[in-house]
């Protein structure tokens, strides 16, 4: 599905796999999710991001913070990289004077949230690790066995940020799309649930 880049599979325009082959429909869906939280999370704090189309290789392009933070239940677990340049970063803070190794962490968090809101439609519920929050010139990205690892490239007007996730899906999961809507359950991103 895609053509070839960079011995990987390219399955839309912006994102890079490092598994060669067709995903599956719940890899597929969950895809999806990641990239419609990305957005929806930017766009809460004025940042519109599109899908770049350019292809990422297994080294980052230069930016100042990477954060990542990990994921776990019994039938999916994974990890989601977000690297920002600070220019983008400084465009989503609360505060101006917020710290941004502090911000981008919390970011990474927020995304997570979004994703974990998002499963609970399909009886899918993570468990969220702590976000870690790194800095330095050159990183360099390795899949690690039997994982799917998906590269999102969103550009915005502020320049490119990327997304990465690495998906770990148990082999008899499938996902189906719960009504909710009766139980308060799985409530969509800025409503509010009191009890």
């Amino acid at each position: 599905m895609g053509e070839q880049t960079h011995g990987a599979v390219s399955s839309l325009p912006g994102m890079v796999d490092e598994l060669v082959g067709t995903p599956s429909e719940t890899a597929i869906l969950v895809e999806g999710l990641v990239m419609d939280a990305t957005r929806a999370l930017f766009e809460t704090y004025g940042v519109k991001l599109e899908l770049d189309g350019r292809a990422i290789e297994k080294t980052l392009p230069s930016v100042d913070l990477i954060s990542t933070i990990g994921f776990s239940s019994p039938t999916l677990n994974g990890s989601l990289l977000l690297a920002i340049p600070n220019v983008v970063l400084q465009q989503t803070l609360p505060t101006p004077d917020a710290n941004l190794a502090d911000w981008s962490g919390e970011l990474a968090n927020q995304l997570l949230g979004r994703l974990k809101n998002k499963l609970i439609h399909y009886e899918v519920v993570i468990n969220l690790a702590l976000p870690v929050v790194v800095s330095g010139d050159e990183f360099h990205l390795r899949a690690r066995p039997n994982r799917l690892t998906r590269h999102f490239s969103f550009i915005s007007e502020w320049g490119r940020m990327f997304v990465r996730a690495e998906l770990e899906l148990c082999a008899s999961l499938e996902l189906e799309r719960l009504d909710l809507s009766e139980t308060g359950v799985g409530m969509d991103e800025g409503e509010l649930l009191f009890f």
